[in-house]
């Protein structure tokens, strides 16, 4: 059985919260925390499909089960700080998975060794399950024959399927009304080493506060850097986003889809180093597709009238 507490975020996907849920019951956590958002108001569909996506957690194994379904519809970015704000009011430590996210059967122990391994060095902020540059397997076998490490310290948290602690969540929230855009290019300009990247994440940033806009994983980043913090991403996809669609943008995004490997046992690095090679790496085929979504922010920032862009 799994030690460690696992909080799985549901909303309305029967299909992939089953086939999660296949990966619990295998790994048998002693502790699984269920957090649930509610139906859209008025949506009888959307209202059976959050029963039906709920009705598929019935643990089998001796486990202690918590509950946390929403009566009312959330939203994504607000159903995730309510869940995570909830879950370590109760836990120390523990991993988080959403009902899209399915996490390999490795996922679990490199969780919890690493969990263990810096609980008490604040300047690991999160460890993440998902890798994904290409051939990754190919070239972990050949890091491993040259002594290289089973994962590395990145600028940029992984959130598809990821571990924390208490202590590094405690005041995160999706306000950004601590921050004042002065604040940005400082917070910034650490992990960044090329203009451009500066320049995309301050502007990013700023126009986030100032359309009071969210995006979780993004004001998770700007949490860990605020802290001065770095996440942990294995050489290896741990996790696969099984919620991709077949069609509009989300057709695009499974270019990103990955396939999981074995990673134990774990070598680890000599040192907490950002791993500026692979950051890079993210920022060109990740982040800079992400242009477009700005630019999107930016004219509502200059239009009278925002319902131009709907």
């Amino acid at each position: 059985m799994f030690k460690v507490p696992v909080l799985l975020i549901l909303y309305n996907r029967v299909e992939e919260t089953h086939k999660v849920f296949q990966i619990l019951k295998a790994v048998q956590p002693m502790q699984l925390y269920v957090a649930g958002d509610g139906p859209k108001p008025g949506n009888m569909l959307d209202r059976l499909h959050v029963y039906q996506t709920q009705s598929v957690i019935q643990p089998e194994w001796p486990c202690q089960v918590q509950h946390l379904w929403q009566e009312e519809h959330l939203g994504k970015n607000k159903m995730i700080e309510t869940a995570i704000r909830w879950f370590f009011s109760k836990e120390e430590e523990g991993v988080i998975l959403f009902e899209d996210t399915l996490p390999s059967y490795d996922f679990f122990p490199y969780c919890e060794e690493l969990l263990s391994k810096y609980r008490n060095d604040e300047r690991v902020f999160s460890i993440g399950g998902t890798y994904l540059r290409h051939r990754s397997r190919k070239r972990y076998r050949k890091r491993m024959k040259n002594g290289g490490s089973s994962y590395f310290f990145s600028a940029y948290a992984s959130t598809w399927g990821f571990a924390t602690w208490r202590n590094r969540m405690n005041d995160f929230t999706l306000s950004m009304d601590q921050y004042n855009n002065s604040d940005f290019p400082k917070i910034v300009d650490p992990y960044m080493k090329r203009t451009k990247h500066k320049a995309y994440w301050v502007r990013r940033f700023t126009s986030l506060k100032k359309l009071n806009t969210t995006y979780w994983d993004y004001q998770y980043n700007l949490h860990i850097w605020a802290h001065k913090g770095f996440s942990i991403t294995p050489y290896l996809n741990l996790t696969t986003n099984i919620g991709f669609k077949e069609k509009g943008n989300q057709r695009k995004l499974r270019r990103l889809r990955r396939n999981a490997y074995p990673i134990l046992p774990l070598t680890h690095p000599e040192e907490i180093v950002q791993n500026t090679s692979e950051d890079k790496y993210m920022f060109r085929h990740i982040f800079r597709r992400a242009y477009l979504r700005l630019f999107r922010d930016w004219l509502k920032e200059i239009l009278p009238n925002k319902n131009n862009l709907e």
